[in-house]
């Protein structure tokens, strides 16, 4: 991913886009902050964010008329919030700690003609800057039709107050009677003219029109604003806002710069922000007891009523974004960082290894926005550059050369020469309901005599893991292995198989075994079920076909089903996906965990590892076949199965069908698997956590009995041997009795360890 690619993936995500009540503001306030900060009652910290934005904020949060208040997204759920009353209050409630910084002094001189609300805001922003301001007024004093006012919401005071602070910035004021405009061309670097005052009025019709977007005007070095139709209900706040805008064409005037180069443009409430609404019930607005406004608690509880617009969607529904505490734009930068400059980082790997790849968040995105080609392009490179950890996804691909190893079969069903279909249960159904995968194909087989049976795995942690040319191979390899048996249709029980095969060999018709059911209709009728809550694999989030087959399928067992929001196309992961339980096995839990709390229901999948992975949690769930099949079915509350017996399981269907398609060679059986093991419930437990298979301490300890290689632990009868198997070295702690060998403690590692020889001890 190069720049261009990088900002062209940021622009998808629009949380950095301003809420509506920001983009409606002239000025920029970033109204929700000082809102949220105002509920928090902090009314410190609300000055201080009107002081970050606001010119003369003592004038303006009292005077401005709150355009703001029109965007407000609580406008149809209640009432806008009172920006504009909690902005009053909370500037006459709290006074002003801050410290205003002025840039070195410049040597460029401009004349402000008129001291109305535009030319102050314009002399406050440019004395700031270092520009040497002076003010030209009439005799009644700076502050213009400000000092008119009859009413209380804006004091002389509070002018004077402000005009100080300009003064002390090094803004000079000038009374006078008559102003010498040639005075004005001669001394001054730049004029301005401020239309919201009297003094103006005489060259009202000699200026000409100025250009509206940086407020000059034909003479070069002239600019002006403040000019506000009588009735305009925002006449003060837009004045001002000329006044800063003219401001900015100024300070570029005068550096030479362009009026309009890279200049940011008023937004007038238009914001690219999604904020969701739907599930918001309405809230009025709070109504001040006294005419002059909120009191502090009033305030407070007005400010409440705020939504805090965010999108945020993504994050919001998924564990894995929110674990990080940040959104896709940033994560992006954070993934090309990792890759362009700092060239991977554990941090960043780790979260780029998680992602389950399940695409929620792009389905959920306005803009579509996926983490999932995010995080998998950032793998497939860190592969090319070999840099990508050896233990990221070391046990799913050793997982996958099982499958694809020990408990492959491809094979014609029995008495048949040819295949009009496969069978490809995959290897999580076959390790997890190997009997039950029994059953289905051989109801297979009463559809169509000629089904033969394919075990394999579908290479996808290969290509989650971002080895992008090792599933290239394996697809190769696949197309090969169909082409030989004579290019049947291909069923496929698992919707992870079923997408990669349709994904990457599109010329073989592949189909869901849900599917064919449905349509042979052989289910029957199962009443009185409970109503259970369907959760549907995040690999059939596009796949409607599939997930309209086993709606079908329940509906002729009269199997009734509770409500379960994130489900179909905004299906969740079980963890599983992308290898992610792998990765960060604590990350998994909190999202399976996550996942089963959506509903008080018996959960129903059609996935056997989501079945597995949300029974971690000890919620009760069922598997599809669990239906269809009751004489195999297991109880809802059935613990996962583990790792270790799936490894077995697959081995034992791969030797049940050997023998039911005919075939003369079956499965090998390895010495090591007649070692008797006995292995406490937590020691189990802890084996499962590290990935550590009772194959592996079976083929330690028949190592150790061939050799006699162990080291003396403790006392007498405890040992402890080791042995290299594949990338990893396994220790296993033990005693013997008899031909038992009972577990103390396992671990693992992948470093290479120089053991002497110590003659058997």
């Amino acid at each position: 991913m190069d720049q261009k690619e990088l900002h062209a993936l940021e622009a998808l995500c629009i949380q950095e886009e301003p809420p509506g009540c920001q983009a409606g503001c002239p000025l920029g306030v970033n109204a929700r902050a000082f809102v949220q900060a105002v509920g928090k009652d902090d009314l410190a910290g609300g000055r201080a964010i009107l002081e970050k934005s606001m010119p003369l904020a003592g004038i303006v949060a009292r005077m401005c008329e709150a355009p703001c208040e029109q965007y407000c997204k609580r406008e149809t759920l209640g009432g806008a919030i009172a920006i504009g009353r909690l902005e009053r209050m909370c500037i006459e409630a709290v006074p002003s700690k801050a410290k205003f910084l002025k840039l070195p002094p410049k040597s460029k001189k401009v004349a402000v003609i008129g001291a109305g609300p535009s030319s102050l805001a314009l002399a406050n922003d440019l004395a700031k800057k270092g520009h040497p301001i002076h003010v030209y007024h009439t005799e009644s004093g700076p502050g213009g039709w400000l000092r008119n006012l009859t009413d209380t919401v804006l004091k002389l005071e509070v002018i004077d107050q402000e005009l100080k602070r300009l003064e002390s910035f090094g803004v000079k004021f000038h009374p006078v009677k008559v102003l010498d405009y040639a005075l004005c061309t001669e001394e001054y670097d730049a004029v301005y003219i401020g239309q919201d005052d009297e003094l103006a009025a005489d060259l009202l019709a000699m200026i000409g029109p100025a250009d509206g977007e940086t407020c000059a005007l034909d003479q070069k070095g002239w600019f002006t604003g403040g000019l506000q139709a009588e009735g305009d209900p925002y006449r003060f706040i837009m004045a001002v806002s000329q006044g800063r805008e003219a401001a900015i064409s100024i300070d570029r005037f005068l550096q030479g710069a362009s009026l309009t180069a890279s200049r940011v443009k008023p937004r007038n409430g238009k914001t690219d922000l999604f904020v969701q609404t739907k599930d918001l019930s309405e809230l009025k607005r709070i109504e001040p007891a006294d005419q002059a406004g909120y009191t502090r608690e009033e305030a407070v509880e007005e400010a409440l009523r705020c939504i805090d617009c965010q999108c945020l969607e993504c994050v919001r529904n998924c564990v894995y974004l929110a674990e990080y505490k940040s959104y896709p734009k940033v994560y992006a930068r954070r993934i090309y960082n990792n890759s362009a400059i700092v060239k991977g980082v554990h941090q960043a790997n780790t979260f780029i290894n998680s992602c389950s790849l399940c695409r929620q968040c792009e389905v959920i995105c306005p803009n579509d926005f996926s983490m999932a080609d995010l995080c998998l392009q950032a793998r497939q490179q860190m592969v090319v550059e070999e840099r990508m950890p050896p233990s990221a996804h070391w046990f799913g691909l050793e997982e996958m050369k099982s499958a694809q190893g020990e408990s492959r079969l491809l094979s014609h069903a029995q008495d048949q020469q040819d295949s009009a279909a496969l069978f490809y249960p995959g290897c999580q159904l076959a390790g997890i309901r190997h009997l039950q995968t029994v059953k289905l194909y051989n109801e297979l087989c009463a559809i169509e005599p000629k089904t033969g049976i394919w075990l394999d795995c579908c290479g996808a942690p290969a290509y989650w893991s971002g080895r992008q040319e090792d599933f290239e191979i394996m697809v190769e390899g696949f197309r090969n292995d169909w082409q030989s048996m004579g290019k049947p249709r291909l069923i496929l029980a698992c919707s992870t198989c079923l997408k990669l095969f349709r994904d990457n060999l599109p010329e073989i018709e592949s189909v869901s075994v849900w599917k064919l059911l449905a349509e042979q209709q052989l289910v029957k009728k199962n009443i009185g079920k409970n109503a259970l809550a369907l959760s549907d694999p995040c690999t059939s989030r596009d796949d409607v076909e599939t997930q309209g087959a086993v709606r079908s399928i329940l509906q002729q067992l009269e199997q009734p089903l509770a409500p379960l929001e994130m489900s179909g196309k905004l299906t969740e992961c079980c963890g599983y996906g992308g290898l992610m339980a792998g990765t960060d096995p604590a990350l998994g839990r909190k999202v399976v965990e996550a996942r089963v709390k959506q509903t008080e229901s018996v959960m129903l999948t059609y996935c056997a590892m989501c079945r597995d992975r949300l029974a971690l949690t000890g919620k009760p769930v069922l598997h599809l076949l669990d239906l269809l099949y009751p004489e195999t079915a297991l109880e809802a509350a059935t613990p996962a199965e583990s790792i270790s017996a799936r490894r077995v399981n697959r081995r034992r269907l791969k030797q049940i069908m050997a023998e039911r398609c005919g075939k003369d060679e079956l499965p090998q059986r390895y010495d090591w698997e007649n070692i008797e093991l006995v292995i406490s419930q937590a020691l189990e437990i802890v084996m499962e956590e590290r990935h550590i298979l009772e194959d592996d301490v079976r083929r330690v300890l028949h190592d150790y009995k061939q050799s006699g290689r162990h080291i003396a632990h403790g006392s007498e009868n405890r040992k402890l041997a080791s042995s290299r198997i594949g990338a990893a070295t396994f220790w296993v702690e033990f005693y013997e009795e008899g031909d038992t060998f009972h577990l103390l403690r396992c671990w693992s590692h992948r470093m290479s360890i120089h053991q002497p020889d110590t003659g058997g001890r």
